[in-house]
């Protein structure tokens, strides 16, 4: 699994910068300047060949690469010949310098048309809608226009929807004006005008749906509880549990807690095989306290709840709890009076001081593990034409959004952590994707990430390709260049500014590592 991971990377990242500096080497020899270096990998070469005025390598670690010019360097002496890069008209410069980012739109609209014309799998256009999304306060759009569990939404504002990132891509950024949604049930089409919100301040906008499906995901596993000592991993799909097929989360839940201290037998689908493992439940207790108040903070009622209920048995053995005024004898008494007074708020006391609120004890089954429904997929396949016009417009829409959400990010609107992946989070993605969804998904991942780094190159950010163009149109409209200090100042400033914005990347990154989380707990 490590090997997957670090393979992914290395791959996915290492395709898309030497398909960028490939680039810049053919737009070179497109106008005439001249390549010194060119490079798989940095550092030293170790398999070196000479070809014309190039020097092709590859190095000891062959991860992404770069293309080194002659004239590139400002303090570098130059003949004043039109090969060398400072030295050629500012216009072939451009051409060099925007052919990088041009040939990683290249390269995902290739990767696109091969995955179109191949087929892949992908989430459906078939949708489903969270039980907490279907009451009041937290009630999903969609279900509040009318669309119901395993509706197949088939065209948005008059465009024809074919899988759920046509849905998301189509709702995202839509500002909450209402959507013309149309759905297929049972052979009829329904129309919905759905109003689309977002669920916290600083969110993309959803119209509350799911990829529908009718099997088990497991999303997360609690480190050293019962799942993970089991071998259950992150990703599984569970088919069956003690032989009956389990289709939602609800299911699985239920009969977990119904079965503390059982063997339970798991038919659960990874990468695709199907494992059996034998998962035995833990007892867990649990006390809810709704209205919960401190008698110390008066007026102050939120919802808690206890599951460390070795102190509430500490305090009884020791006779210091009671409950309206009558000191608990056993945790049977307690847990009697908690029962008599189901409904109705209570008074607790203890050594530590006296508190108020409705209180309801649980014991049930736990394995550790957060689910969610496992989507239900389709194979997507087009022809030739239909397939090249998929690869021209998917990346168009990718683009499109992409830009959009810079937009967000710049004005506030968008959570800036949780928006930015860096090196180290997409290597992360890159390793699930590979390793959970194989390699259809990881060449369309590919593709996007490429994508991608066209539009990150393309800012207007000193040191990077797009601040570059600026410097070269300003030359060819001036007819003289910037001035090398001024120069050397704008990209120090900008250097620095990439500087601490990686600074900033990198540790955001390793926030969503758990060993990160629990370091800084």
């Amino acid at each position: 699994m490590t090997l997957t991971y670090i393979l992914a990377a290395i791959i996915l990242l290492g395709f898309c910068i030497f398909v960028h500096e490939l680039g810049h080497l053919l737009g070179g020899k497109m106008v005439g300047i001249k390549a010194k270096i060119f490079s798989i990998g940095y550092g030293k070469g170790i398999v070196k060949k000479k070809v014309g005025d190039t020097t092709y390598q590859i190095t000891l670690i062959p991860f992404g690469g770069y293309c080194q010019f002659y004239g590139e360097d400002p303090k570098e002496k130059r003949a004043g010949e039109d090969y060398e890069f400072l030295s050629a008209h500012p216009l072939k410069r451009i051409v060099v310098v925007i052919m990088g980012p041009l040939f990683n739109l290249f390269f995902g609209i290739l990767l696109f048309f091969i995955m179109n014309t191949i087929g892949y799998p992908t989430e459906t256009n078939r949708v489903s809608i969270p039980d907490a999304m279907k009451s009041e306060g937290l009630m999903s759009p969609a279900y509040k226009a009318g669309i119901r569990d395993g509706d197949r939404i088939i065209e948005i504002n008059g465009e024809k929807v074919y899988t759920f990132s046509d849905i998301r891509i189509d709702t995202l950024f839509s500002k909450g004006e209402p959507l013309r949604v149309k759905v297929e049930r049972n052979s009829k089409n329904l129309d919905f005008l759905v109003e689309p919100k977002r669920f916290s301040e600083k969110g993309f906008y959803a119209m509350g749906v799911m990829p529908y499906g009718e099997r088990v995901l497991i999303v997360r596993t609690l480190e050293d509880d019962v799942a993970d000592e089991a071998g259950i991993e992150q990703f599984d799909e569970i088919k069956r549990i003690d032989g009956r097929i389990i289709k939602t989360p609800k299911e699985f839940t239920k009969y977990i807690r119904a079965n503390p201290g059982k063997d339970v037998s798991l038919q659960i689908y990874r990468s695709g095989k199907d494992i059996d493992l034998t998962i035995k439940p833990r007892l867990k207790e649990l006390i809810t306290i709704q209205h919960f108040e401190d008698n110390r903070f008066k007026g102050e009622k939120y919802t808690t709840t206890i599951e460390r209920l070795d102190i509430i048995r500490n305090a009884i053995n020791d006779r210091k709890l009671k409950i309206n005024g009558k000191i608990i004898a056993s945790f049977g008494d307690f847990v009697n009076n908690l029962n008599r007074n189901a409904g109705r708020a209570i008074r607790i006391e203890n050594s530590g001081g006296t508190y108020y609120g409705i209180c309801k004890y649980e014991k049930f089954g736990f394995v550790g593990v957060e689910t969610a429904v496992s989507s239900e997929m389709i194979e997507v396949n087009y022809g030739i034409l239909s397939g090249f016009a998929r690869a021209i417009v998917e990346p168009f829409d990718f683009i499109i959004m992409n830009m959009k959400a810079f937009g967000m990010l710049f004005s506030g609107k968008l959570n800036v952590r949780e928006s930015i992946s860096g090196p180290i989070r997409i290597a992360k993605i890159a390793g699930d994707v590979a390793y959970y969804k194989g390699s259809s998904a990881f060449i369309i991942l590919m593709a996007k990430i490429s994508i991608i780094l066209m539009i990150m190159n393309l800012l207007p950010i000193p040191a990077v390709d797009g601040s570059y163009i600026i410097f070269f149109i300003y030359e060819t409209i001036r007819g003289k260049p910037i001035n090398e200090k001024v120069l050397e100042k704008i990209q120090f400033v900008g250097i620095s500014i990439l500087i601490i914005l990686g600074g900033f990347v990198i540790f955001n990154d390793l926030s969503f590592f758990p060993f990160f989380q629990k370091l800084f707990n």
